[in-house]
């Protein structure tokens, strides 16, 4: 072979190479899974058929939706979250509640789950180790405080400082540096902010006349912690920003308004200061600084407590919560467009949220009439209205080669009555109080720690709890003892005419949607209403399953799990009480109103196509082999392959 002809193969072969890297490059698949936290299938399918979810009925008619997605038990975020993010069960993944007893201190104290590391990979780390480039935004399981996560991990910081609403008395202002043109005298005002862990910070505010008209407008006002420093003035009644250094080298904000009394300010004004927040960022070189620079501090995802007090308006209310959403949907976006990941993961609170607060749909909860349900339903369309905006943005940032999938992780079923496992404990002789009424763990021999509708009750070990009392030798006898405590609970069912007939139309709305789970749900509470019989508020009592010594477990030692229309409490005072919430969820994931929703689109996903139901737990999985991974063994879950049939 010649030179010249060595030297023509080799170019071709160099050619050849350089095309097959831009063809994969132009044909790379990426894996966009969104979670939207207690979105319910049967409320979704119904605003889609109303016509209310455009963006997702677009998804559901391009791709393939499940006839329903069935979560763990117990149905909380924390284990559900789990679940999608590893295909592994809560004994598996060690989040077997949203709180539970921690390891090697007094009974009471407790673990928050969304603290704590999964303890087998979930996704978006085995993916990494397996070469793929992975992202997570706000996905629960993905904390960067417990060790590295994905190759960029944004996550819920820290609350420096409550929200507040404050007088602002204002005065002539001076020694301010390069001010805004004002044609009235400008006047400033002041006002502190305590943060956490430090000291109180105070907050300049320059008012400003923008209008030449001879009159006293002050219609601007400018707000920073240094007057030598140059923010945009906002309007009066708008909202503005400012980010504030909590410590060294951290950096969170707040949102605020200001209204005033009379544009003269001679009475004043007053300022809305939204809770002072920031993110954990995690991710290459400058990643960080990026992120802040362009979209600026993690903000706060809502303000419950301003509303209830009045400080903010319902409006103003959805426009904090819809700034959350936005911003988590920008942040990932950005990501996917800026860094290609294989993976992307994030995550929305708003649905969960409202209906929690909001889900007021059983003439047994307090406070229901026909008006309030149909306003507090108002207020949750909304949240599932956010959630479409979500998947429209999402839908429009994908490539022809992108996937999509829209997950949920349970859903939520109205709460009319509050129950209280360690009450039960109480009166059976296995929790006793000291003298101030509260729990006395060297006495006790057991305590349930509640979450939701759910409840782990642990035994008092000796050897496995700090100052454990019950002798090894007894373990079963006392969670046997527990188990016959509670399934001796019962509560009366009263007769009420509203409740039959809200059971006669949740019996039709079955039909109708031919859900024959519902019908069977609602016709089985309805015969008890009519026949006045007793219900078991303890649906489910359960042994959880213990290995070894009985150390290695965050499970407690017997499983709660509760009827329709009840949350556990955590008093011990009341078998029975009203619910402190409105809606809940941690029951059997089987019932129609806990189940969730999967829908999927992407190039070789059937277009309009309805399948079987589906489990949490078959979500990662499914991306596993879209992604060509390796599935790992502790994997519980089954690729979906109807999707690509």
């Amino acid at each position: 072979m010649t030179t010249r002809i060595f030297k023509f193969i080799t170019f071709i072969i160099f050619l050849s190479g350089i095309c097959a890297t831009t063809a994969n490059a132009e044909n790379k698949s990426q894996v966009v899974l969104i979670s939207f936290d207690g979105m319910r299938n049967d409320l979704t399918r119904n605003y889609v058929k109303d016509g209310k979810l455009p963006n997702i009925e677009h998804v559901i008619k391009n791709g393939t939706m499940a006839k329903y997605s069935t979560t763990v038990r117990p149905s909380l975020t924390a284990p559900s979250h789990a679940a999608i993010a590893t295909g592994a069960t809560p004994l598996k993944t060690s989040i077997v509640s949203n709180v539970w007893q921690q390891k090697d201190s007094a009974m009471t104290n407790q673990k928050d789950a969304f603290m704590s590391e999964l303890e087998v990979d979930p996704l978006w780390v085995s993916a990494r180790k397996q070469g793929k480039t992975t992202a997570t935004v706000a996905f629960a399981g993905a904390n960067p405080a417990v060790g590295k996560q994905a190759d960029f991990t944004i996550y819920y910081g820290d609350t420096w400082s409550p929200s507040k609403q404050e007088k602002l008395h204002f005065q002539e202002a001076s020694g301010w540096s390069r001010p805004p043109e004002s044609y009235s005298p400008l006047k400033e005002a002041s006002f502190h902010i305590k943060v956490k862990d430090g000291k109180n910070q105070k907050v300049h505010v320059l008012a400003v006349d923008s209008t030449n008209d001879r009159e006293k407008n002050y219609d601007s006002f400018m707000v920073t912690d240094q007057k030598t420093e140059r923010n945009n003035p906002v309007i009066s009644n708008g909202w503005g920003s400012m980010e504030l250094r909590v410590q060294e080298n951290s950096n969170a904000g707040f949102w605020f308004k200001i209204t005033a009394e009379d544009q003269s300010l001679d009475n004043g004004a007053v300022i809305y200061q939204s809770a002072v927040t920031s993110g954990l960022i995690d991710g290459p070189k400058d990643f960080s600084e990026q992120i802040r620079g362009k979209f600026g501090f993690f903000p706060p995802q809502e303000d419950d407590r301003a509303l209830e007090k009045g400080w903010i308006s319902r409006k103003e209310y959805e426009q904090i919560s819809e700034r959350f959403a936005n911003w988590v949907t920008d942040v990932s976006l950005f990501i996917k467009n800026e860094y290609e990941p294989d993976l992307l993961m994030f995550y929305a609170p708003q649905i969960d949220h409202q209906e929690h607060k909001y889900l007021l749909t059983d003439p047994r909860q307090p406070g229901f009439t026909e008006n309030e349900s149909k306003k507090n339903a108002e207020y949750i369309r909304w949240a599932y209205k956010t959630a479409d905006k979500t998947v429209g943005k999402t839908v429009k940032a994908l490539d022809e080669n992108d996937y999509l999938f829209i997950v949920s992780d349970h859903g939520m079923e109205p709460a009319h009555s509050a129950i209280e496992p360690n009450k039960v404990l109480k009166d059976n002789n296995l929790l006793v109080l000291d003298s101030a009424g509260k729990i006395d763990y060297k006495k006790s021999k057991a305590i349930a720690i509640p979450s939701g509708s759910a409840a782990h009750v642990y035994i008092n070990l000796k050897s496995r709890e700090k100052y454990g009392i019950v002798p090894h030798e007894k373990y079963e006898e006392i969670r046997s003892e527990i188990i016959q405590a509670f399934k001796g609970v019962e509560v009366d069912r009263n007769e009420n005419g509203p409740v039959i007939k809200y059971h006669l139309k949740e019996i039709w709305n079955s039909t109708i949607n031919l859900s024959f789970n519902g019908l069977k749900e609602n016709t089985e509470s309805l015969y008890g209403y009519l026949t006045n019989a007793k219900e078991h508020p303890y649906q489910e009592i359960k042994k959880i399953p213990q290995q070894g010594n009985l150390k290695e477990r965050n499970a407690g030692d017997v499983l709660l799990m509760a009827a329709p229309g009840y949350i556990m409490g955590k008093g011990v005072s009341n078998i029975v009480k009203p619910t402190p919430e409105l809606g809940t969820h941690g029951g059997d994931p089987g019932r129609e109103k806990l189940k969730a929703v999967f829908m999927a689109m992407g190039p070789d996903i059937s277009n309009g196509k309805q399948i079987g139901s589906v489990s949490t737990l078959d979500i990662a999985p499914t991306i596993y082999n879209l992604l060509g991974l390796e599935t790992p063994s502790y994997v519980e879950g089954k690729n979906i392959e109807e999707l690509t049939e």
